[in-house]
């Protein structure tokens, strides 16, 4: 490529000239980031998750915090590797990007370089690590879950790196992004996703990221040749969250392979598609073989790809519990949640942080006394197992609080129950 095109192309991606479109500001992950960026040990941040969860808007948002800061605008460098002028994305192509830029922008300061959708060319770390060695910038990089998996990061970089995990929309951000006009029901059923929360054509979004994760995340990366049977799988498990499952059920149930189920899950999971919460057990054994339940990262796959949203509002209300264990489970490293199942009873999620206990029963409705009873019976002989005397049930829109036996049940609404835990947990 021609050095004027090059600058042009580099002049329409940064502020060095212009007001850059950083969208909706979401300042966990951008105080975080700039946080880390900031650290003398720490020379990469990557951040990781599923494709269209919003990494790219939270970079920009990031590098132009940096600008706020001090750092000046010449410092900082955004490469969007997605962009459709760049016909031969590859090591060399970063490294022209790189040159055009230091003789033309930046001939002599420390840079700041973000690399936008980085799995796009291959060597992308190769590049990174060769600056990174001489001292020259920091970097943060983005990218869909095809290809940057937070295992391969510590052979690529060589340790001085972090992850940070990028979720969809919690639900405090969802009711930021609809400036307060949101509401759970809409949040439990159409999910978090940015741009389908602001877009009038949620359902035909949904089809399309779905589309698109299963087959450049994982079709594409894992080289799948039975096709047919992994988007067969991945329905399968988004229209049935809150499920114990094995793998050697699903492969009688959908006469598959147990070895392709179990890989394919494995995959799914890796796109971040999916995730399984394992049964609660002191034994680590007893655990791995327990049936897992199966949970969805975001709510419009369900509700678009199979569920009736009336019918599964309650499994629904389960799934986003679950979505906001698993976000937090990502940046708190001591906190771990799980399903208790003994004696035909079951809690639906267990909170372990770390020596402390918290149950949660996620019921939609308590519609009457024989349901109550079920809820109740199941977290009664959990607490008294693992000696937790605060029991929480999580509504549609019900509270109230009783003492049963000495143990204090909390009926909460499910807006008030995610928006606290997220508030404990500094979201």
């Amino acid at each position: 490529m021609e050095k004027d095109e090059i600058l042009s192309i580099l002049n329409a991606w940064n502020f060095w000239k212009q007001n850059v479109n950083i969208g909706i500001e979401r300042n966990y992950y951008q105080q975080k980031i700039t946080s880390l960026i900031n650290e003398s040990a720490i020379d990469v941040v990557i951040e990781t998750g599923i494709r269209r969860a919003g990494k790219s808007f939270i970079a920009k948002q990031t590098a132009k915090k940096l600008i706020k800061k001090g750092v000046p605008k010449n410092s900082v460098l955004v490469i969007n590797l997605e962009d459709e002028r760049l016909i031969n994305r590859n090591y060399l192509t970063l490294l022209e990007i790189y040159k055009v830029y230091k003789e033309n922008i930046n001939p002599k300061g420390k840079s700041y370089i973000v690399i936008d959708e980085a799995q796009e060319v291959d060597g992308w770390e190769k590049f990174v690590r060769g600056l990174v060695e001489k001292g020259e910038a920091k970097f943060m990089i983005t990218g869909s879950s095809s290809k940057l998996l937070d295992s391969e990061y510590a052979t690529l970089l060589s340790g001085r790196h972090v992850v940070v995990y990028v979720h969809p929309l919690n639900f405090m951000e969802y009711l930021d992004f609809t400036k307060g006009k949101g509401d759970i029901e809409e949040y439990v059923e159409m999910g978090g996703f940015p741009a389908i929360v602001l877009s009038k054509s949620k359902m035909e979004l949904v089809k399309s990221y779905f589309d698109t994760i299963v087959l450049k995340d994982v079709i594409s990366r894992f080289k799948i040749q039975n096709q047919d049977e992994l988007v067969r799988l991945a329905k399968f498990y988004i229209t049935s969250i809150g499920s114990k499952i094995t793998f050697n059920s699903i492969s009688k149930f959908l006469k598959l392979p147990v070895k392709t189920v179990y890989n394919f899950s494995i995959y799914l999971e890796k796109a971040y598609l999916i995730f399984f919460v394992r049964r609660f057990s002191f034994s680590i054994k007893a655990q791995d073989n327990s049936p897992k339940k199966v949970y969805t990262i975001d709510n419009s796959f369900s509700s678009v790809l199979g569920v009736n949203p009336i019918k599964a509002r309650g499994r629904l209300l389960e799934n986003a519990v679950a979505s906001t264990l698993y976000l937090i489970s990502r940046h708190a490293s001591e906190f771990n949640f799980y399903y208790w199942y003994e004696n035909n009873k079951e809690v639906d999620f267990v909170i372990k942080d770390h020596k402390k206990y918290r149950l949660i029963q996620v019921a939609y409705e308590i519609k009457n006394e024989s349901t109550r009873e079920r809820e109740l019976s199941a977290l009664l002989e959990c607490a008294n197992r693992l000696n937790v005397d605060i029991l929480e049930v999580v509504t549609a829109n019900y509270e109230n609080e009783e003492l049963i036996g000495g143990y204090t049940i909390k009926y909460v609404k499910a807006e008030d129950w995610i928006s606290n835990i997220l508030k404990e947990y500094g979201f």
